[in-house]
């Protein structure tokens, strides 16, 4: 047993500079391989929770807009609007009041858009949110409902 020991030690045999290389070729393929997985999951991960979160904000907005309808008439729905005080911008087209609204709790600035349309024939509002991102540029969540006074 000591014999094949010592034979085994003092034999010159081991990797060969080829077998070396190729091997550090297969393990860097399988590293960059993963790396790439993880940056698109580190990615999609980014982009669903700005979507949750924007999602959430114009549930809640749409919640406000319940609890509003809920106690209001048809004639004072429009001069008590919860979004009159606060709001940025006003674009009226027709029957379409559109108001400009940046929450203090968003996460990420988004920019909340509050579309209400007056449909006088039936007595209903139709809201519509939208939650743009910090430069309004990508549509991030939208709801729609249609509140009857």
């Amino acid at each position: 047993m000591k014999r094949q020991n010592r034979r085994l030690f003092k034999s010159q045999g081991g990797f060969s500079l080829i077998e070396v290389v190729a091997s550090l070729v297969i393990i860097t393929i399988i590293l960059l391989s993963f790396f790439g997985l993880l940056i698109q999951s580190n990615k999609t991960g980014k982009s669903s929770e700005q979507i949750i979160d924007a999602t959430y904000l114009a549930q809640k907005e749409m919640e406000k807009m319940y609890n509003y309808f809920k106690s209001t008439t048809t004639e004072t729905w429009d001069s008590n609007f919860p979004y009159l005080a606060e709001k940025d911008e006003v674009n009226s087209t027709g029957n379409i009041t559109r108001y400009k609204v940046t929450p203090s709790n968003a996460k990420n600035k988004e920019i909340i858009i509050v579309n209400a349309e007056d449909i006088p024939h039936d007595n209903t509002v139709r809201i519509t949110i939208e939650v743009y991102d910090s430069r309004g540029a990508t549509l991030k969540a939208k709801m729609q409902n249609i509140f009857s006074l």
